[in-house]
């Protein structure tokens, strides 16, 4: 079993400022912070057996000469634990909740997500942002199909469906993932229209090149994925059809941002909160050269 170490270090930086890409591919299981006298500190586990491997990281992360607190912790699931507190969230309309609390009638859209081993109860900026953005569209767009990449916990490929009451697919690289966002369309009833798909989009995308492409598609995952696949987005999106990217910080989204743009995308609006981004944008229709208003 992997060893999980625990780092405590006293920062000038805060969580919003950390690239979410050099976190993961370091093994950093989660990132919290607090204050304390005044003082900002974060808590960083590590899923790492080398030790040096960690300091390196932290090194790059803060510099070398920061003091920092090592210590070995228990190995739990650190995804379920960290959900497992996680207060229902309220949007316009809509109310997220698990198991633990009752639905809220006064909202038109009531959705179940409980605790598992896949990303995207709502709290996260990311998320968050694409709820914000899938809300907004409502009464804008119509919607027959969709496809949300990087499904985690299934939650905007029920909401999605909540919303147009349309088909779609939700894909994730992870089985785990696969599992529980099944499950949680299940519970809220969402199977029949909604398929889960286990693929890597890097890898298969070809295989999302059907005759009838997407009029929505939803993208949450780490931002060198997200400019990777930009070119296959561009293929399997309808004309007119609407994209939301999300996962990428406000640094990252400037070449984002040009990179979708140069194949056409247009920007129809942008969120950000906490240092991150989430774009909604329209794929171009061209007619006689020029482009048609949205």
């Amino acid at each position: 079993m992997t060893d999980i170490f625990d780092i405590l270090i006293k920062s000038n930086k805060s969580i919003s400022e950390f690239d979410d890409d050099l976190l993961f591919t370091h093994n950093v299981l989660s990132i919290s912070q607090f204050t304390s006298d005044e003082e900002l500190y974060l808590s960083l586990l590590f899923s790492e057996k080398d030790m040096s491997k960690i300091k390196k990281t932290v090194s790059e992360l803060f510099g070398t000469s920061q003091d920092y607190k090592i210590k070995k912790v228990e190995n739990k699931n650190w995804v379920l634990e960290s959900q497992k507190n996680l207060k229902p969230l309220r949007f316009m309309g809509l109310y997220i909740h698990n198991d633990g609390y009752k639905k809220d009638k006064y909202k038109k859209i009531n959705i179940c997500i409980n605790e598992g081993l896949a990303f995207g109860t709502g709290h996260h900026e990311t998320t968050s942002g694409c709820v914000n953005a899938l809300l907004d569209l409502q009464k804008i767009i119509n919607v027959k199909n969709f496809l949300d990449i990087g499904t985690g916990s299934g939650l905007l490929s029920i909401l999605a469906n909540k919303i147009w009451k349309c088909e779609g697919i939700g894909i994730d690289n992870d089985k785990k993932s696969i599992e529980v966002s099944t499950g949680n369309l299940i519970k809220n009833n969402c199977r029949s229209k909604v398929k889960i798909r286990m693929l890597d989009i890097i890898k298969e995308a070809y295989k999302l090149r059907v005759t009838s492409k997407f009029d929505l598609i939803i993208v949450n995952i780490l931002a060198n994925v997200i400019d990777q696949i930009r070119f296959d987005i561009a293929k399997i999106i309808s004309n007119r059809g609407i994209l939301i990217i999300s996962g990428f910080t406000e640094k990252q989204a400037l070449r984002i941002r040009a990179g979708y743009q140069n194949l056409g995308f247009i920007i129809v609006k942008e969120y950000s909160h906490n240092n991150w981004v989430t774009l909604v944008l329209k794929f171009k229709v061209e007619q006689g050269g020029t482009y048609c208003n949205y």
